[in-house]
């Protein structure tokens, strides 16, 4: 469990990271979405399942090409959802 809650914390590390860069690239509705999604996945109380509203708003920037990501974020996106649908499932 400790490998998943490591890959996990990177995977929200993520989020804050492509939150960031597409707040500074303009991306301002796909980050109020993403930014959304992350707020409610931190007041729920049930872990991991509270993890899975992530999930389709940070695949859905990672596939949107209109977004200024860069190759390296987009890779980057792929694995926190990845990690993130992983871990829900367990």
């Amino acid at each position: 469990m400790s490998d998943t809650l490591a890959e996990v914390e990177s995977a929200l590390a993520t989020v804050k990271h492509v939150l960031d860069a597409l707040t500074t690239r303009g991306d301002d509705e796909a980050a109020f979405d993403l930014a959304k999604a992350q707020y409610a996945a931190s007041i729920r109380t049930s872990w991991p399942s509270n993890l899975s509203t992530l999930i389709n708003p940070l695949e859905a920037v990672g596939l949107n090409q209109a977004l200024k990501l860069t190759a390296e974020e987009r890779a980057d996106v792929a694995k926190a959802v990845e990690v993130l649908r992983r871990a829900c499932d367990q």
